[in-house]
């Protein structure tokens, strides 16, 4: 990466804002980063068309020049008022029509002059776009988007010629970075496309596998590669989608590497970067997903993946929180730490957004959209709460920063399955840390090819479904279970090896069982390890109407679920005790953390408890709960306190220590909660 930036204090704004006060807003909230305008083909194309909606243009002015303008002013207000800003680009989608002469198609001759973005690199920009496989231009209309949408072409060298100037110009005005956005387009028709895709067939299949994808194994002779031909085999054509998605994907990579990696930090070595994708419903497929972690956000400052799918809302009564915690965990380990955001479109909920990024080490993006344009929105209901959580975070910066997780268990996550496209792969992980979640059990996740690295980290692993594993990770975990470790495995775990071929013997078939008639597992010993194995569960929520216009994919309640009961049961025996034992309700979230200079443990309380019938966001507090935390050994507790954004001062809470376990009260969370623990080494004397 090009530098060890970190931050969690954050604005985004998918339009360039006017009537909002940004520079205040910078400097009241103690804001790091901007993130905001679009400084790529979709400005450039509208920027001067007066009839185009201005979120689309990215900059609410008309015309190029006057928004650059009001850019660089504005970019240089947020730097003196302390933050960084990051402009947006999109790397691929544009709008226009190419047959009336809208967007770049009408305005092509006007960017490329001396005082904009320089000499033209092809003489139009059709030659860059994407085609379907007759030739003509592949287009379509969007509800609610500008005329159609296009996309450059990225095989095709023209589309890179048009979008360096772009960059350059960007960088120029003072950006710090680039948010690179909508670059999750497919291969073409075109020339460009077709020649690498049929190298990439030459050398991944064999003439057999190409002769039953096409009837020939001469590519030269196929028009369409995307498509194998009727009666094709279904397990080679299953093959064949998943080799070309991972070349799309390692074609996307490539293509942001050249130009901002490359180019990009050639201009401005300390370019900050990171690409805009989705992984809506944490599901196992997404943008990037094929890529090895040796690619997978290589040199890449920060993470960010949005939600959407109804992720700005909740239906308690439902059980639907819209709580991030997984895919939080997720990109903290997969990401090795770095800044991330999780992008849920919540246009209310602010105070929610922001605490829960801030238990989670994330950045809440706060905004996407630019309301605050509209003449009737109140500015107060939505900059209040941004400055008093940011100040928030800001004013505990020392309890965050460098804090590392404290975790007695890791969820695994199936990181070989997603490579290898199984769509189910996430179904177990995604039911028991819901689990895990609502019942406050403190974990974190790792990935599978993180296990013998982070195995001896914990008390218990869970590994759910991990199909693949090498003898090498096996034996760790054997070696594990054998020091007293605690395990959870379900269904197959460990049935596979990494690259999918069968083990000659399952290398944990002693500890698992058939599916049982009148319970989901069983509690096996293997010397002072305890090892459940559940071979069959309801993975998969159930689809319910939860208003007439409205069906969601929902688990059950925690007191109406009764696999989740009986797996906490389970779980309770084995670990026994548990390092953090709390009657908080099932709707407050909890992560726990220790400093940077180990001398706090902090834990991080979220209450997603709602009035959900209202326009702006109405907290309903907690109650007063329980607390009962195990320290680690070595530990005094020194005192407790207790801070919230709303509240004046700190309160110190009363403790009883217990041997190891120190017990308080927590007098009922608003929204956000610290309670932080200080802690100090014992002394000689103190231990027994």
């Amino acid at each position: 990466m090009a530098h060890p930036f970190w931050f969690n204090r954050m604005v985004e704004y998918w339009s360039m804002p006017l009537n909002l006060d940004l520079i205040d807003l910078v400097r009241r909230a103690r804001i790091q980063v901007v993130q905001a305008g679009t400084f790529g083909p979709q400005f450039y194309s509208l920027a001067d068309d007066p009839e185009a909606d201005r979120r689309w243009v990215g900059m609410l002015l008309v015309g190029v020049r006057e928004n650059l303008a009001h850019a660089e002013r504005m970019i240089n207000g947020v730097q003196d008022a302390g933050a960084r800003f990051i402009g947006q680009m999109s790397m691929s989608w544009h709008y226009g029509d190419h047959e009336t002469n809208k967007g770049l198609f009408g305005v092509w001759d006007t960017l490329w002059t001396d005082d904009l973005l320089g000499p033209a690199p092809c003489a139009d920009p059709s030659i860059a776009q994407e085609r379907v496989p007759d030739g003509s231009l592949r287009c379509r209309p969007i509800e609610g988007r500008p005329y159609r949408a296009y996309s450059g072409c990225l095989s095709n060298p023209h589309w890179a010629a048009i979008l360096k100037p772009m960059i350059r110009r960007a960088i120029e005005l003072g950006v710090d970075g680039l948010m690179v956005h909508h670059n999750f387009t497919a291969f073409c028709g075109c020339s460009y496309c077709q020649a690498d895709v049929r190298a990439r067939f030459r050398q991944a299949f064999d003439d057999t596998d190409l002769s039953a994808l096409f009837g020939t194994s001469d590519l030269e002779e196929i028009e369409d590669l995307f498509n194998p031909r009727s009666g094709c085999p279904e397990s080679v054509k299953q093959r064949a989608a998943d080799a070309i998605g991972r070349w799309e994907h390692e074609r996307r990579k490539t293509v942001f590497d050249e130009l901002y990696i490359t180019y990009g930090r050639s201009l401005k070595p300390d370019l900050m970067l990171a690409q805009w994708y989705h992984k809506y419903n944490f599901k196992p497929r997404d943008e990037r997903s094929f890529l090895p972690s040796g690619l997978w956000a290589k040199d890449e400052d920060y993470i960010w993946y949005s939600q959407g799918g109804h992720k700005g809302m909740s239906l308690i009564r439902h059980g639907y929180l819209t709580d991030m915690g997984l895919p939080a965990r997720f990109i903290y380990a997969a990401g090795g730490g770095r800044p991330f955001v999780i992008n849920k479109y919540d246009y209310r909920r602010f105070r929610l957004s922001i605490a829960e990024a801030g238990a989670n080490h994330a950045a809440a993006p706060a905004f996407h959209w630019a309301p605050q344009e509209e003449a009737a929105y109140n500015l107060g209901e939505y900059t209040g709460p941004l400055i008093r959580y940011h100040q928030f975070l800001a004013d505990h910066d020392d309890l965050i920063r460098g804090a590392k997780p404290a975790s007695q268990a890791a969820l695994v996550y199936p990181r070989r399955a997603e490579l290898a496209g199984e769509g189910d792969a996430l179904d177990a992980l995604k039911r028991l840390g819901r689990i895990l979640e609502d019942h406050h059990l403190l974990f974190e996740i790792i990935l599978d090819e993180q296990l013998t690295d982070r195995c001896g980290d914990f008390e218990l692993l869970l590994l759910p479904n991990i199909k693949r594993l090498s003898m090498a990770e096996t034996a760790c975990i054997r070696r594990f279970v054998a020091k007293g470790g605690k395990l959870v495995i379900t269904g197959d775990t460990g049935a596979l090896q990494p690259d999918g071929q069968p083990h000659e013997t399952s290398p944990f078939s002693s500890w698992q069982i058939a599916p049982l008639e009148h319970a989901w597992g069983r509690i096996t010993t293997e010397r002072d390890g305890r090892i459940l194995h559940i071979p069959t569960a309801p993975w998969k929520p159930e689809d319910i109407d939860v208003t007439p216009d409205l069906t969601l994919p929902l688990y059950p309640l925690p007191d109406q679920d009764p696999f989740g009961q009986a797996f906490m049961k389970d779980l309770n025996t084995l670990l026994d005790p548990l390092m953090l034992d709390t009657d908080a309700p099932w709707f407050v979230r909890v992560r726990a953390w220790q400093t940077a200079d180990k001398d706090a443990f902090v834990l991080h309380w979220v209450n997603y408890q709602q009035d959900e019938d209202t326009d702006i966001e109405v907290p309903i507090p907690t109650g007063t709960f329980q607390v009962d935390y195990a320290l680690p050994p070595g530990y005094n507790v020194d005192h407790i306190e207790w801070r919230y954004p709303e509240m004046r001062e700190p309160v110190t809470l009363p403790h009883e220590v217990h041997g190891e376990r120190v017990r308080f009260t927590i007098p009922g969370v608003i929204v956000y909660g610290l309670s932080v623990m200080y802690v100090a080494p014992k002394h000689i004397e103190d231990h027994p």
